[in-house]
């Protein structure tokens, strides 16, 4: 469900394609290997730099200007280059691996999951009995209009009741969603919430933009094309059926809520009675809660975004129903649906992301069962307590945040001390009772995708009456980090964890500081920002900021909404946007992944720190934490992606990661000899955290 994304604050991140080493068994036990790797490193670094760019005019270019020649993404037919794509290829690498082998390691759960991805190359052996494993699912629920014609019984139709037992049955969503989620303001509990269904475009300005057309383009053709291959309907009926399709897809989207919408804003708590009074008799609530959840429901509901509901019932009353019936059949066999390639390799990679979609949590936990190093785990652990003390420094001092009010300060303080930090391994779950009701095969992808989600959709029914469980996002906790808020918690994903892409313990910690500390101490300042400050430190939503301090909050905010809404992005002016929480994090992040490293080189001046430099670079220790800062960000965006990025994606584009938070930082200037003035040294700064 879409609102599951409001509560879990995660980044896909652009940034660099990296010179690292790829063999799993490379060794740094040697004072060769240590070396090579260093000096590795120094020509990546250089690499990337235009050492023309003038570091006080735009140090993006200084760090990154020559990064988009090395990487393209036009010449490497991709959407981006960086290293969040560089981090994710070298994860499917490492997972393609394991699940393509069988080692003396694997437990039960892992032969059933390498038995679904195995289902999954095979999925050519099914033949012609592919589509009548797919008409079955939908005989289980009524007929289809486009496969039936002119014998189909509009009459006969109940969408609400066939979505309804679907998702009993599969836990398929489609039109409007009842599920189950933790109480936003007692988050030990579970609750059910009513909303939308979650769209394959995801975002509203995916449906409605002009910059976007060409997504629902190829959406388009996707859909004719399963109904053409998958359902054996002729080309021009699946070309009418697919327009008549995405044409109510779009209609429904117009009630999508925008991202500048707050939670609480969005949800509402209610009984199933006055919700029922709401949208009765075009949206049957009751019905919908009792068939979907398999009992009468009798305690308070949440609705989340009723725009989306209350837009819901026109488009019902005049779509018709025809359209309506091929709409939701066409989203119960969507998961079903997998076309085989030609190219064994792209079938292989194309499988490692299905296998990952259905079952995130154990192929996350069979790597890091492969690959963990304790003294990685060690290390993020120590950095995490460097960024919380230093962050509590900060939280302490009235000159620093004078713009909070004492009381307020000191639920911060809580806060921040009840925040935990954890490596997302799922090595505390009981994979063997999860999978009690599971025998997968690896002949038949259809059953075993039918056999998952009814095990999905029964787990989600009874969470009903348990005990609130961690949140799970499935593969959206595999690569990004995120601050889960109704939780108060980081988790760090496994990706992270491989070694020599952004960290390594024989780079200097000024790397490891300006790359991973930075993105950790990103998601700690969103546990701050305008939706984190929302949850205290329980997790529940909480307004606890006084009036003074939260008035304070938003006139700060306005001057980053001024100063990144003067940036242009290849000719194309940046949306102007009151949400500020990915600048505002941004900026502390970045303030504090400094700060804290500031401290511990002081802290070691005793000691030898020929290490925090790399050789045969000029750079001092600090000048290469905001170097490896800023090559973060490094990235290369194809040409056709660009509009939707901008139109699209609520973090700035990679070169304003890089300005924005740099130019507003004081320490920066510092360390580059940035005159007052200049582009980097604004004399205006914006400042938060």
């Amino acid at each position: 469900m879409r609102l599951l994304r409001i509560f879990i604050i995660c980044h896909v991140l652009m940034a660099l394609t990296l010179a690292a080493p790829t063999k799993d068994d490379l060794t740094q036990d040697t004072p060769y290997i240590r070396e090579l790797l260093r000096q590795a490193k120094t020509s990546e670094i250089e690499s990337f730099m235009d050492l023309k760019a003038d570091p006080c005019h735009d140090f993006y270019s200084f760090s990154c200007g020559n990064y988009a020649r090395i990487n393209s993404a036009l010449s490497m037919q991709v959407f981006t280059t960086g290293v969040f794509e560089t981090l994710n290829n070298g994860l499917n690498r490492k997972v393609l691996k394991m699940l393509n082998t069988y080692d003396t390691n694997d437990t039960p759960e892992d032969i059933q999951v390498k038995h679904f991805y195995e289902s999954c190359l095979r999925i050519e052996e099914l033949n012609y009995t592919y589509s009548e494993k797919l008409k079955r699912l939908i005989a289980e629920f009524g007929t289809m209009p486009v496969l039936e014609g002119s014998s189909w019984k509009e009459e006969d139709f109940d969408w609400l009741g066939t979505i309804a037992r679907i998702a009993y049955q599969y836990g398929k969503t489609a039109i409007i969603s009842a599920d189950v989620f933790k109480d936003i303001t007692s988050n030990q509990r579970n609750r059910i919430y009513i909303g939308a269904q979650n769209f394959p475009l995801q975002e509203r300005s995916m449906y409605l933009n002009n910059e976007t057309l060409i997504y629902r383009k190829k959406y388009l053709n996707v859909m004719q094309s399963i109904l053409q291959r998958f359902l054996a309907v002729e080309e021009e009926l699946a070309k009418q059926t697919a327009k008549e399709l995405l044409d109510f897809e779009v209609d429904l989207a117009q009630g999508l809520s925008s991202p500048d919408q707050g939670i609480n804003e969005l949800a509402e708590l209610l009984s199933v009675a006055e919700m029922q009074a709401r949208y009765s008799p075009t949206i049957d609530i009751k019905r919908l809660l009792s068939v979907s959840m398999g009992e009468p429901i009798l305690e308070e509901i949440y609705e989340y975004n009723k725009f989306y509901q209350q837009n819901l019932v026109e488009v019902i009353k005049r779509t018709p129903k025809r359209t309506v019936a091929n709409y939701i059949f066409l989203r119960l066999i969507w998961e079903f649906v997998k076309s085989p390639s030609d190219k064994p390799e792209e079938q292989k990679k194309a499988c490692v992301n299905i296998t990952t979609k259905f079952f995130a949590k154990n192929v996350d936990n069979i790597f890091y069962r492969r690959y963990n190093n304790e003294k990685t785990s060690k290390e993020i652990e120590n950095m995490w307590r460097q960024l919380k003390s230093t962050f509590n420094e900060t939280l302490l001092s009235s000159q620093a945040l004078d713009w909070i009010d004492r009381p307020t300060r000191n639920l911060a303080i809580a806060k921040l001390q009840a925040m935990t930090l954890k490596v997302n391994n799922y090595a505390e779950d009981n994979f063997t009772e999860e999978f009690a009701d599971l025998n997968l095969q690896s002949s038949d992808y259809v059953e075993n995708v039918r056999q998952t989600s009814l095990l999905a959709a029964k787990q989600k029914r009874e969470s009903l009456h348990q005990p609130a469980k961690p949140v799970e996002a499935g593969s959206m906790l595999s690569y990004s980090p995120a601050n889960i808020l109704i939780e108060n918690i980081i988790k760090v994903p496994v990706a992270l964890l491989q070694p020599f892409y952004i960290w390594s313990d024989v780079y200097p910690n000024a790397i490891m500081f300006g790359t991973l500390a930075f993105l950790i101490g990103h998601e700690l300042i969103h546990g701050f920002d305008e939706n984190g400050r929302q949850f205290d430190a329980n997790g529940n939503s909480n307004d606890w900021w006084d009036e003074r301090s939260s008035n304070n909050f938003l006139k700060r905010r306005e001057c980053f909404t001024k100063q990144y809404g003067r940036y242009v992005y290849d000719g194309i002016q940046l949306k102007d946007s009151t949400s500020q929480s990915e600048n505002i994090a941004d900026n502390g992040g970045m303030r504090l992944a400094y700060t804290a490293y500031r401290n511990w080189y002081e802290s070691q001046m005793e000691k030898d720190l020929a290490k925090e430099t790399l050789p045969n670079l000029k750079y001092t220790a600090k000048q290469l934490f905001f170097i490896t800062f800023a090559q973060f960000w490094c990235n290369d965006v194809h040409p056709k992606a660009k509009a939707l990025q901008v139109s699209t994606d609520k973090h700035m584009p990679g070169k304003f990661r890089v300005i924005g938070p740099l130019s507003n930082f004081d320490e920066f200037s510092k360390e580059f000899n940035c005159p007052s003035g200049s582009p980097m040294n604004p004399r205006e700064k914006c400042i938060l955290y």
